[in-house]
């Protein structure tokens, strides 16, 4: 059996890049990784494409070039983006209610939460519907139809509250009512087949299933944010984990402490299979960067325009920047991405910088300032799903070899 030690660490990087090759190999001395993929474009070219490790550490196979990573939350910003460009082709208004390309959503109170409330997740709409977790989130229909008689759980648009599993089956299916196609479908036949992207689905079919990397739980410390705010919960008698984030998150019986037992429904056949827009995305960390060197060159790249560049600063202008109602932390949201602009995380120091995170580590995004796109996907899950983990310092030595060319 290959250990992830031995493991050489594959790929290219230019010599401005080395930095990043180097932040990757201390992090695999330390431990921190079992494999793992790590991309970078500059103004429109790869700079960085590095990949290594165990894609199977049980087993012992190695990561190959084309493995792919069960990325959760990182798949956001695949479907924002699908949505986007419905926007530019003039088909979505995202100041229309929901209700007018899907009219069974507007029961219980909902008529006038808009597309924009979807985007900037102000809906309410962050509670899974009642009963569902796990394997549940396999079936479209049944949670779409949950999803249409629930009611909000504040009123649209008076707070963030992230929408952690219902986002991308609000958005993928007003995707699905305007063109017709699942967001797993317009995703491969829109975005990927014009950019070349090979080896990124929401909904990856069978015959690809032995290039998805298994998943397995790493443990991380807590970072000082977290510790802070467990400190101050406890203090003020609250629960550890609130009540409305479990609910977002689908906790099975016995809350989200009890969701490490057994196995993660996300990575077995029935759950790579099925299209959850929110959390399954699977992708290697080269197509996720070209994806967004995409938008951060404007919405076009190598010939292939997916989007027009008014679009693209529309889409990621910062909307909200204050306390989530589900995470309990601040952050900074445009259209269906994180922005940067908040210290710790990956996205770095500039507001300007979108992209979404992953709960396991993974995370994707467009610099535009600095012509730059970033991409990190990873099979050992830790708890650094705000990017706030191991994807921060190998960022920082991206910008650090941009800041160096001048």
């Amino acid at each position: 059996m290959t250990s992830l030690t031995e493991a050489e660490i594959q790929g290219s990087c230019q010599p401005a890049f080395e930095g990043v090759r180097d932040v990757l190999a201390a992090q695999i001395e330390a431990g921190e990784h079992i494999g793992y993929g790590v991309a970078v474009y500059h103004r429109g070219k790869p700079v960085v494409d590095l990949w290594g490790g165990l894609a199977d550490e049980d087993a012992g196979t190695p990561w190959r070039q084309n493995t792919m990573a069960i990325s959760y939350s990182t798949t956001k910003g695949l479907a924002s983006t699908c949505l986007h460009m419905l926007a530019d082709r003039g088909l979505v208004d995202y100041d229309a209610p929901v209700a007018k390309y899907w009219p069974e959503f507007a029961q219980n109170g909902k008529d006038k939460i808009t597309v924009y409330h979807l985007l900037t997740h102000q809906s309410g709409m962050a509670p899974v519907p009642d009963g569902m977790h796990g394997a549940d989130f396999n079936n479209w229909d049944a949670v779409i139809e949950g999803l249409e008689v629930m009611e909000p759980a504040w009123e649209p648009g008076t707070a963030s509250g992230y929408h952690a599993m219902t986002y991308g089956f609000l958005v993928g299916e007003v995707i699905r009512r305007v063109s017709g196609k699942s967001v797993g479908t317009f995703l491969r036949d829109e975005v990927c087949a014009p950019l070349g992207l090979h080896d990124m689905y929401v909904g990856a079919p069978a015959e690809v299933d032995d290039q998805i990397a298994t998943l397995k739980a790493r443990q991380s410390p807590p970072t000082p944010e977290m510790i802070e705010e467990m400190q101050r919960r406890v203090a003020a008698g609250e629960p550890l984990i609130p009540p409305l984030l479990e609910k977002a998150f689908g906790a099975p019986p016995g809350g989200l402490m009890a969701a490490g037992q057994g196995p993660n429904p996300l990575d077995t056949f029935e759950g790579r299979r099925a299209e959850i827009p929110s959390a399954n995305g699977v992708m290697t960390a080269r197509d996720a960067a070209r994806l967004y060197a995409c938008l951060a060159n404007g919405g076009e790249l190598d010939g292939v325009r997916l989007m027009s560049a008014e679009r693209v600063k529309t889409m990621s202008a910062l909307q909200t920047k204050r306390a989530d109602k589900v995470l309990q932390l601040d952050i900074a949201w445009s259209m269906g991405y994180m922005n940067g602009s908040i210290e710790g995380r990956a996205m770095g120091p500039r507001e300007t910088a979108f992209g979404h995170p992953g709960v396991g580590g993974a995370v994707a995004y467009a610099d535009p300032e600095v012509g730059m796109s970033f991409a990190f996907v990873t099979n050992a899950v830790a708890s650094d799903g705000l990017a706030t983990g191991r994807s921060l310092p190998l960022a920082d030595a991206a910008r650090d070899a941009i800041a160096s060319l001048g």
